[in-house]
């Protein structure tokens, strides 16, 4: 983290994001979640825990607010035992009934056969998969107004497993996908990492609509080629409009989230994207090494529809089918 005050002081918006290592011990997150519990927002269910704050930089008063929350969805990123024992099941079943198929394409086994095919069965290869072998964690990230006495629902960003794979296996290195959401905006936002050559920084790139400009914007997150902590420059058609500098110490990931374009840090929905792909940052690593894992299973021949929730079917519907109906 290289920076200068110059940078601040040009900065139109300057967040500072703090997102925590260890969750349950944080001082703050028993308060945190006696709150939640009592707001209105169903966003925050019971599966989720508090896992950074955000604050931001009041100008003209020279002053810090804490104004937002982050949780986590610890449900789908801690999942249980009995998750991964119920989606080793139903791939068993699928397995089991394609090399059926495969094995006499119609009618009923003899007993000689019958017993042939249970053998091939003991000794499959996704047969023996165990039940840590399964890779269902999935990152699931939502973004809390905490400013007011009422504590609102400002936009979520989620893990999309399935973009994940078939670009990762397409460009034969591991790409992230996120999607989000935002609180008052009709348009879904998917962020893709579209650029891991060899001694590359990662690039992501996505389009953003500007409903009051009516303008469609068009940007990339670049991790910057020497940091010490993790920095992105966000870079539009006309130059740089912001950036993501990440804090050299601390627990976790913190992070300043600063907008140089007057009109994209005036619009409150873009500065919250900014500041959910921020939040995901520090859990990049890991999600790496899952989606190299789930690459592994596809390729032995796991089903890995069953390892994807049904909320990111949600996200894959189309939403013109009913009306083509």
């Amino acid at each position: 983290m290289f920076w200068s005050r110059s940078k601040f002081k040009r900065a139109c918006t300057h967040r500072y994001l703090d997102m925590w290592a260890f969750m349950s011990l944080h001082p703050t997150n028993i308060e945190l979640l006696q709150r939640l519990k009592k707001a209105d927002d169903q966003r925050f269910s019971a599966n989720m825990d508090v896992c950074g704050t955000v604050s931001e930089h009041d100008i003209s008063a020279n002053s810090w607010d804490s104004t937002h929350i982050v949780g986590i969805r610890s449900d789908i990123w801690h999942p249980n035992p009995e998750q991964r024992e119920r989606i080793l099941r139903k791939i068993r079943e699928e397995r089991e009934d394609w090399l059926r198929k495969k094995f006499q394409k119609s009618g009923r086994l003899s007993v000689a056969k019958e017993r042939e095919f249970q053998q091939k069965l003991e000794n499959d290869r996704v047969m023996l998969t165990q039940p840590e072998e399964i890779e269902n964690r999935r990152l699931v990230l939502k973004l809390f107004r905490t400013g007011t006495k009422r504590i609102n629902w400002a936009g979520s960003i989620e893990e999309v497993v399935s973009r994940e794979v078939h670009n990762s296996l397409g460009a034969k290195r591991t790409m992230l996908s996120f999607a989000s959401s935002l609180e008052r905006y009709e348009y879904m936002t998917l962020l893709q990492e579209n650029n891991r050559l060899l001694r590359f920084p990662s690039t992501f790139s996505f389009s953003y609509y500007d409903d009051k400009q009516d303008r469609m914007c068009y940007l990339r997150i670049k991790r910057k080629w020497v940091s010490i902590g993790a920095d992105y420059t966000i870079v539009g058609q006309n130059g740089i409009v912001g950036e993501i500098d990440g804090a050299l110490i601390g627990l976790g990931y913190n992070a300043h989230i600063l907008i140089y374009d007057e009109t994209l840090a005036k619009d409150r929905r873009f500065v919250d994207l900014i500041t959910l792909f921020a939040t995901t940052v520090g859990y990049q690593s890991v999600l790496r090494r899952c989606v190299k894992r789930r690459i592994r299973s596809v390729r032995a021949g796991l089903s890995v529809q069953s390892a994807i929730e049904d909320e990111e079917f949600d996200l894959l519907r189309n939403p013109r089918s009913r009306g083509a109906a």
